[in-house]
């Protein structure tokens, strides 16, 4: 199939007020953003925290650019006088409102469900939280590597010393993103007329559970941890480097033995099947490393190939972007984020990559705050006092 030459914006009639810092929140709106929806993110006169978190290009951090690109920055303090009015304005002008503060500050600080949906009564108001907006544990702080912990995942990820361990990239955080922007846009379906409010709630917990829901179910119907899935499938060592290995059919397995020469693998009792190979499943790996670091990451890819094995070069991110088919497939191309410079940009699937760019911190405040109805004397009040930070 034949992409489309340009960029679909099938939500361009959409105004997304983004509240929100960090990962999840934000990159729902960013979402929202990517398929056309005009985005308003709304940060502090110092900027989001994410900015200046980690490396990337004019003093934004690559998580910030990636998250935040196409939106437009409004730099206020949502504790200043006059601010919830602010708020209130804006989001009564959209279709979406995106927070992530902890369960009650919103509704403390005047613009919660309740009051924006006095304002605007078929509003998707999308609250992203750690941990739920109910029960007791509500309030306590959650991370992307404590999620990874309370949902279990840590438990399946143990690698060859057998410990718990986190996946070193927010993935839940990005996760919770996602699920934040499915279910808006879904609440948003059908007639806008016919709508009525929905609150939302998305919380970076459930969303870790759910990408492990086949997990979870099995560990009800067994009633204790499933074993290894699918031994000795995984990671190995060769002489230059590492591969991966996928073992679906047994077939697979005895596929791999008569590569490496251990055809007695597959007649031996004890091994006859995923199942007896799972509490033998260390002794196995090792086994099987062994053979590969005799050779190149190359020359055993080529004859497991060969054989019919799903097996693949174990890639840094460079190796990734140098990929042939990622270039066939376009999926990194080097775009605009800022307004002087530029990046990789990793497609988002079934999207035309473009170069949407990141805002600069209060890059459009007074323009947002115009249509929200402060006049010059006002903004410039604002301004002055440090309430609000101007950069356009």
């Amino acid at each position: 199939m034949t992409e489309p030459s340009h960029t679909p914006k099938p939500l361009k009639k959409l105004c997304v007020l983004d509240l929100s810092q960090g990962i999840a929140g934000p990159y729902c709106g960013g979402l929202f953003a990517e398929y056309g929806a005009r985005v308003i993110k709304v940060e502090p006169p110092a900027g989001d925290w994410m900015r200046p978190l980690g490396p990337g290009r004019g003093g934004n951090s690559a998580s910030f650019l990636y998250y935040n690109r196409g939106k437009h920055s409004l730099a206020l303090d949502l504790k200043a006088k006059g601010a919830t009015d602010i708020v209130l304005e804006l989001a009564s002008r959209s279709d979406v409102v995106i927070e992530n503060n902890r369960p009650g500050i919103s509704d403390r600080l005047g613009f919660g469900f309740d009051a924006v949906r006095a304002r605007q009564p078929r509003v998707i108001y999308v609250s992203v939280s750690g941990l739920g907006q109910t029960g007791p544990d509500a309030n306590l702080p959650l991370t992307d590597t404590v999620a990874q912990a309370r949902s279990g995942l840590m438990s399946v990820n143990r690698g060859r010393a057998d410990i718990p361990a986190k996946i070193d990239t927010t993935i839940i955080d990005a996760t919770t993103g996602l699920y934040a922007f499915q279910a808006a846009t879904m609440a948003l379906w059908g007639d806008p007329l016919q709508r009525e409010a929905r609150h939302l709630d998305i919380s970076l917990l459930q969303s870790a559970a759910a990408i492990q829901g086949p997990k979870v179910m099995e560990y009800g119907i067994l009633g204790a941890m499933p074993q290894k899935l699918n031994a000795p499938a995984g990671s190995f060592a060769s002489a230059d480097g590492y591969l991966a290995i996928s073992l679906v059919r047994e077939a697979d397995w005895h596929a791999v033995c008569r590569v490496i020469g251990r055809e007695d693998y597959i007649t031996d009792p004890n091994l006859g099947s995923f199942a007896l190979r799972a509490p033998h499943n260390h002794e196995l790996t090792e086994a099987v490393e062994a053979v590969f670091r005799t050779a190149s990451t190359a020359h055993w890819i080529e004859r497991l190939q060969g054989a019919g094995v799903l097996v693949a070069r174990i890639n840094d991110y460079g190796d990734w972007m140098e990929d042939g088919q990622t270039a066939a497939t376009n999926g990194a191309p080097v775009l605009p984020v800022t307004a002087s410079d530029s990046a990789p940009v990793v497609r988002t699937p079934g999207q035309v990559p473009n170069g949407m760019l990141c805002p600069k911190i209060g890059e459009h405040s007074r323009a947002i705050l115009s249509e929200a109805g402060l006049g010059n004397e006002a903004i410039e009040e604002l301004i002055q006092s440090g309430a609000v930070k101007d950069t356009g």
